[in-house]
């Protein structure tokens, strides 16, 4: 590969400053390079990723480092490298478009489209040769450029199709809020439960965290114990799985097993801050110290590896170091003699550990569903071992972090620190949260009090979205909530009050997550999904419910109820819409609360 500096090679991303050196001229989204393609009659790649992205890795080695892929893409397209954590709403806009035009879509997401960015065709990964059944990137950039080139108004239909599919997105019939909508989305829900390894669905697990928050408050109101049932295996069987780390605390991503035992092995804040939250919820419910043990180890990481040195979290750190994946994390049966001497054995057996290995001849460590009880603590013995381990690991070269402080990602950790600090007596949890929520509101707001979603390297400078002010929000009121302090709740109203006025359209009566305030895109987008994260929709549903039973105002409630009432499709996919679910639940236990 040729040495090359491209277009990112100023940009604060560290996703997009990670391809700074590749052959392809990449640009930043914005209007150099929409201007480029517009004057050279150019389609664009939009190529969507994150830092801590393994295939993002794998298909930049392939193809975007290749001299022969990169002259194709300089040749034929104007391309775009995006940062999925810096811009949500270029990544949900383009991942809805391709999951529209081929049925679904991932990362790293590869979008083709027009001068003014309107998708015409679009994928995930693409390898670098004919394999899986797929064609070649290379393949696919020339057929691209040709039909561009040769089929005009093929690419126009396709386009109009594309905005027109979006744009009726928002148009919203209204929904009434009954306890039908909970009853039937738990329902369906049980089809997809797997009783044998808990979570959802066969094959890929994710661990929804937010769809097993609604089971507890389901259970809660209506008093079916099956859904705790379904809370308590996903949690135990998580815990034991390799898509937990077992030395240093907190989770993985997601486990390409359904029996949790293969994780892919990035990081994510988000994860851990949600996932820590559920396992104190249900240690509330349940007492059992496995479920504290959990929370407490996941915390422990947030606050030893994530926790930036001026205040706030970083948002992940990466699945690979040197080019392997999960070679920080993976073990063989001889390190852990070596490791751990005559104690090796019980440490062996405990975690499945064999000689020949679970993934390329090496261990992910991984709970034997014999040697301990789904919800019994792990040994103290066993305890000792991993903390011994754990320093060994220590020794290897670890995984690289990607330091953006991101607002709504922020938000989440300090609910989970605040609950945690609450139910386990945890002054220090508290403190941590005082201390995030301080910085983020110093750091975060530029001289127009405007939050922005990210501080990294000294500064924010990307404007903050729907999911940034109302997650924030539901942190200090959290943080509130546990302390008392009012500072805290009066914070909270301010962000509030300024989400109303960046986000609200009072003609339509809905909340985008875009603000007044920023770039608008060919469809202003309004994602109703809670996949990583919360929607800004439904997690300003939260906080405008919670916000006003706080101060008793009956605004805040009624745009929380029109919220609601807005949100469409959670009957077909109940599993994403779990933070939707989970507020429809607060708000129909105080409708329950309610006199007559």
């Amino acid at each position: 590969m040729a040495d090359y500096v491209n277009h990112l090679k100023d940009q604060r991303s560290p996703y997009l400053k990670q391809h700074a050196m590749n052959p392809v001229d990449w640009y930043p989204w914005g209007t150099e390079a929409l201007r480029k393609a517009k004057d050279e009659d150019k389609p664009l790649i939009v190529s969507i990723g994150y830092a801590s992205c393994h295939w993002c890795h794998v298909m930049e080695r392939e193809s975007f480092e290749d001299d022969e892929t990169a002259r194709i893409m300089n040749e034929n397209f104007v391309s775009i490298k995006v940062d999925r954590e810096e811009r949500p709403d270029l990544d949900s806009l383009y991942i809805k478009a391709v999951q529209a035009m081929t049925g679904r879509a991932g990362w790293p997401l590869t979008v083709f489209a027009t001068p003014e960015g309107v998708p015409f065709y679009g994928g995930s990964y693409f390898p670098r040769d004919d394999s899986f059944g797929m064609p070649s990137f290379k393949k696919v950039l020339l057929a691209v450029s040709l039909a561009y080139r040769k089929n005009r108004k093929k690419i126009d239909t396709v386009t109009a199709d594309v905005e027109r599919i979006l744009s009726s997105r928002s148009v919203i019939t209204p929904m009434e809020l009954k306890s039908e909508i909970s009853d039937i989305s738990f329902d369906a829900a049980r089809l997809y439960f797997d009783a044998i390894n808990g979570g959802f669905g066969r094959g890929t697990k994710f661990p929804h965290a937010m769809f097993l928050k609604f089971l507890l408050s389901y259970q809660k109101r209506t008093g079916r114990a099956e859904a705790g049932q379904m809370v308590r295996k996903s949690l135990s069987s998580m815990a034991m799985g390799a898509v937990y780390d077992h030395l240093g605390g907190g989770f993985h991503r997601y486990s390409v097993t359904e029996n949790w035992d293969l994780p892919h092995f990035e990081k994510m804040l988000y994860d851990n801050a949600l996932l820590a939250e559920s396992y104190t919820a249900a240690y509330e419910k349940t007492g059992l110290e496995f479920y504290k043990d959990t929370a407490v180890e996941t915390i422990g990481y947030i606050l030893r590896e994530m926790r930036g040195e001026m205040g706030g979290f970083f948002s992940s750190e990466d699945a690979d170091v040197a080019g392997q994946e999960g070679a920080y994390y993976l073990w063989t049966a001889d390190e852990i003699r070596k490791a751990l001497g005559k104690d090796a054995q019980a440490f062996i057996e405990f975690f499945s550990a064999t000689e020949e290995g679970n993934y390329e001849g090496r261990n992910t460590l991984r709970i034997d569903r014999n040697a301990k009880g789904e919800d019994e603590p792990v040994p103290d013995n066993i305890k000792r071992m991993k903390a011994r381990l754990f320093e060994e690991r220590k020794k290897r070269e670890a995984p690289q972090k990607d330091r953006k402080i991101i607002a709504a990602w922020n938000g989440l950790a300090i609910s989970a620190l605040s609950r945690a600090g609450r139910t386990f007596r945890r002054k220090d949890f508290g403190d941590e949260a005082r201390r995030a929520a301080r910085f983020l509101l110093s750091s975060l707001r530029d001289e127009n009090g405007r939050i922005q979603r990210y501080f990294l390297d000294g500064k924010g400078e990307v404007k903050g979205m729907l999911e940034d002010y109302a997650l924030l929000a539901l942190g200090l009121l959290s943080l509130h909530e546990n302390t008392g302090e009012d500072e805290w709740l009066q914070e909270g109203r301010r962000l509030v009050d300024k989400a109303i006025e960046l986000f609200y359209d009072d003609t339509r009566e809905l909340f985008y997550d875009i603000g007044s305030d920023q770039e608008q895109l060919f469809v202003r987008e309004r994602d109703l999904y809670d996949n990583d994260v919360p929607s800004g929709s439904s997690a300003a549903a939260a906080v405008l419910l919670r916000l006003g039973r706080l101060l008793d105002n009956g605004e805040y409630i009624a745009l929380s109820e029109g919220i609601l009432k807005s949100i469409e499709g959670v009957m077909e996919e109940p599993v994403s819409y779990g933070n939707f679910l989970t507020v429809l639940e607060s708000f129909l236990a105080g409708q329950e609360k309610r006199p007559h």
